[in-house]
């Protein structure tokens, strides 16, 4: 199962594969999968990862989980796709600086990218087409601005949320 986990307010896709009673491979972020056991008792949730074991206590936080590890609290919640999403787009648009970003509705290919870099687009022009469970996504900019940088090209395989084309907005001439 794919997931997009917010930890400390930070967005981590993560894979969990069952591989037995107990026992799953897990995959974060873009480390490599590793083999763990873990056992639920209550609120407290016992992981064993190779020769590490941790106990996991879980709290309510309200609207995400708080876990309580190694003496230090972490904020959790599992988004679902939209929502994970919006808070890409809402902290794309905090670091950016007014930049906009189009990531990867879901997991998919790249079927054509429409733009080049240095192009003029404007707000709702179709920009990249995504090919996910058999259907075709035409993607379109959110701004009117200048195509700065695009992360693929066509027949690329992409991972849900993953970067796709950057935009500049119009008046930035440190892009043009």
């Amino acid at each position: 199962m794919r997931y997009t986990v917010e930890i400390d307010n930070e967005l981590v896709p993560v894979v969990v594969r069952p591989v037995g009673t107990g026992r799953y491979e897990v995959q974060i972020g873009d480390q490599p999968a590793r083999l763990m056991d873990a056992a639920v008792q209550q609120d407290y949730v016992h992981l064993i990862d190779g020769l590490k074991s941790s106990a996991v206590q879980l709290g309510d936080g309200g609207q995400t989980v708080q876990a309580h590890l190694d003496g230090a609290v972490h904020k959790l919640a599992v988004l679902d796709n939209r929502t994970a999403q919006r808070r890409a787009r809402e902290r794309d648009a905090q670091l950016s600086g007014g930049a906009s970003i189009i990531r990867s509705p879901m997991p998919g290919r790249i079927v054509a990218v429409t733009v080049s870099k240095g192009d003029r687009v404007r707000t709702g022009q179709g920009v990249i087409i995504v090919e996910a469970m058999k259907m075709e996504n035409e993607l379109r900019a959110e701004i009117d601005g200048l195509v700065d940088e695009i992360h693929v090209k066509p027949d690329d395989l992409v991972e849900g949320n993953a970067t796709l084309i950057t935009f500049a907005p119009l008046g930035d001439e440190t892009h043009e």
